[in-house]
């Protein structure tokens, strides 16, 4: 507070003693009234919740090839959790990394995949390519090389899902998700691209017509047990949906920490926290299982370890992949929880 004085003293440098005496008075009026927020921002910030161990994020590196890191700029990631590799999707071009953060192979480049949306890995290490063409979608089972394979043919769609169009593909357990996030639809597949299960996000939401298209799914991820995390911006929540349709959710508009601005991407890590970005505050959100804000980190930055508009993200172990804009590319953190605060 006392440099925030000093500077306004300085401003009304040469004014009269009145004009300074009666600024300093307003100026002082203001800061007693925000000091309640001050208070309680500071408290929010630098005291944990009692009983929940803190978790953190180090900078640890950039995406990079040989030449040095690559200046992506908000690009799909998706994770082989089975090898340790990170896929990283844009322009149509697919490259795979390696657990260092080095790029190894690419892919899609020569336009033999059309127009590239997403891809996943199954488990006998096929790339599941999600493509596009003329406004038409298919998924093409590729090799470890991403030279084609074979087409799977999605089959017994329910007419709900006629207009269904995905924009992204996530593969768990013999299971294929397909996700209309414009639509806010789901639709879940066997290996061989017969339908399974939908999901209707917005009757699951309860959204009259009128705000379905301001209410799209944002970042989307699938945990160990099924579940199904997205995001909605414009409700200020985060999302868990069970494979038997239950949902649950949490968050609040704010800017203080652990409170929701313009969230987008949303993953879990090993220990059952989720993880939850914010584009606008720059920021990374930690909360445990039981929804509770644990801590937060990142800040909006030119520095290596700062975060330009952040956008989607994915969990390799310890390791949190995050996207960024303004060329900025794909920057790591490692997380790392301490012991708990607070408790006994």
């Amino acid at each position: 507070m006392v440099v925030a004085i000093t500077h306004v003293v300085k401003k009304k440098k040469g004014h009269s003693k009145s004009n300074n005496s009666r600024g300093f008075m307003i100026m002082l009026k203001q800061i007693r009234n925000r000091l309640p927020v001050i208070i309680m921002a500071l408290l929010l910030s630098a005291v944990p919740v009692s009983g929940i161990a803190k978790t953190q994020g180090a900078f640890l590196y950039k995406l990079s090839n040989f030449t040095g890191p690559i200046p992506y700029s908000w690009v799909r990631l998706s994770i082989d959790r089975e090898r340790s590799e990170l896929y990283v999707i844009g322009m149509s071009e697919v490259k795979v990394f390696n657990d260092k953060g080095v790029e190894i192979y690419s892919f899609g480049d020569d336009g033999s995949l059309d127009g590239i949306l997403d891809v996943a890995v199954d488990k006998a290490g096929d790339i599941l390519v999600l493509s596009i063409k003329d406004d038409n979608y298919k998924i093409l089972r590729c090799n470890y090389r991403g030279e084609l394979k074979s087409v799977i043919e999605i089959k017994n769609l329910p007419p709900e899902f006629s207009k269904f169009s995905p924009n992204l593909i996530r593969y768990r357990e013999g299971r294929i998700y397909l996700i209309d996030a414009p639509a806010n639809r789901i639709a879940v597949t066997d290996e061989s691209g017969v339908f399974v299960d939908g999901y209707d996000i917005n009757a699951l939401l309860e959204l009259e017509e009128k705000d379905r298209y301001s209410k799209q799914m944002a970042g989307f991820d699938i945990d160990s047990d099924g579940n199904m995390l997205f995001t909605v911006p414009t409700m200020f929540r985060a999302f868990v949906l069970s494979p038997d349709h239950k949902l649950r959710s949490f968050g609040q508009a704010g800017n203080l920490p652990g409170k929701f601005s313009v969230v987008a991407g949303i993953t879990k890590d090993d220990t059952g926290n989720y993880i939850v970005i914010d584009t606008l505050k720059c920021a990374v959100m930690v909360f445990n299982k039981d929804f509770e804000f644990v801590s937060e980190f990142g800040d909006r930055s030119l520095a290596a370890d700062g975060l330009i508009a952040p956008k989607d993200t994915v969990m390799l172990k310890d390791k949190i992949y995050i996207s960024q804009s303004r060329k900025r590319g794909v920057s790591v953190f490692k997380l790392t929880t301490g012991q708990k605060q607070g408790g006994a």
